[in-house]
């Protein structure tokens, strides 16, 4: 083994980026890299080949789709993240156009909740949103992030029958939901999803820490902001989701030391007030005035008007599209 190679397995993580690799290794080097029985030195070839145009990136990522092996990768700031060897070449992989992309690579969890619903994609979604994800040496089920999106793309169909997998799924990992997660409710508002969204309220709401899910704190508490659960809640239109925002506004008063507390509540009255039904009729008659309160200060400005003294240039270079 070369000495740089035998360094590389030593540190025992895939780095972003390998000068010996990069300025030592040739072409034909680097394929038989990627041969290597040490998944640290196949995941970092990999990533140097899927750098160079010399190779079709399509060709190395058919080719490998069955190298499962878990490799840990450096995340800068964010510390190690865990992916298969595959996951990582996806994640690495360019396409010159976002098209391209898409149509090679629609099993992937995270493309589900981009693409259309289609009938000869559906079995294929159904098991990827329920079959056993890999344990933890732990026993916890791992990914749930994946797991989201099959559920998102799931919903998409709009089965009766789904909505109870999706339910129990959420619930299941209520700890772990996500922006995903709350969109899924309120683009496809159900009954069944209240059980839902009375947990998370009772368990996770209220230990928000200030951090939005942008910001990648790495905190599972993170990963979705409060407007996403209000947001979806509100969407239910219903008795219970009504008597439950109602107790929220409640219990948000007396949080003097929640972050964004008086933001929150402003985003729970607007929302109400712009999601009017028969549900709502006495809830929006307690916000009534805060509401038109929060409003008047909103200013419409209509989109053309903005950019009436200039042209906004397109930029119609072709792009790179990475995961």
């Amino acid at each position: 083994m070369q000495p740089y190679l035998f360094k590389m397995v030593s540190k025992g993580v895939v780095m972003d980026y390998d000068s010996a690799l990069r300025n030592m290794a040739t072409d034909k080097e680097l394929s038989e890299l990627s041969q290597s029985e040490h998944p640290i030195l196949r995941a970092s070839a990999f990533r140097e080949i899927l750098d160079r145009k010399s190779f079709n990136h399509f060709d190395v990522l058919m080719n490998h789709l069955d190298d499962t092996a878990d490799v840990a990768t450096d995340a800068g700031e964010f510390g190690i993240w865990h992916r298969t060897v595959l996951d990582d070449i996806l994640r690495e992989a360019a396409w010159k156009t976002q098209a391209k992309k898409d149509n090679y690579l629609r099993s992937v969890y995270f493309i589900l909740v981009q693409i259309e619903p289609q009938k000869k994609y559906y079995s294929f979604i159904k098991d990827m949103a329920t079959r056993p994800r890999r344990l933890s040496r732990d026993g916890y089920e791992l990914a749930f992030d994946d797991i989201e999106n099959a559920l998102y793309g799931l919903a998409k169909f709009k089965k009766p029958d789904d909505v109870q997998i999706i339910e129990h799924q959420m619930v299941q990992n209520v700890w772990k939901l996500s922006d995903i997660s709350f969109r899924l409710m309120k683009e496809f508002p159900d009954t069944a999803y209240f059980d839902v969204l009375q947990t998370y309220h009772r368990r996770q709401f209220y230990k928000f820490s200030g951090n939005r899910r942008d910001g990648f704190s790495g905190y599972i508490a993170d990963r979705a902001d409060p407007e996403d659960f209000i947001q979806a809640l509100v969407a239910q239109q219903n008795d219970k989701s009504a008597q439950l925002l109602d107790t929220l506004l409640g219990r948000l008063r007396l949080k003097t030391c929640m972050p964004d507390r008086d933001f929150i509540i402003n985003e729970v009255i607007r929302e109400i007030w712009e999601h009017p039904c028969s549900a709502y009729t006495r809830l929006r008659e307690k916000i009534k005035s805060k509401a038109k309160e929060i409003l008047k200060w909103e200013i419409s400005i209509p989109k053309d008007s903005l950019y009436e003294d200039y042209k906004i240039q397109v930029d119609t270079t072709e792009k790179i599209i990475r995961w």
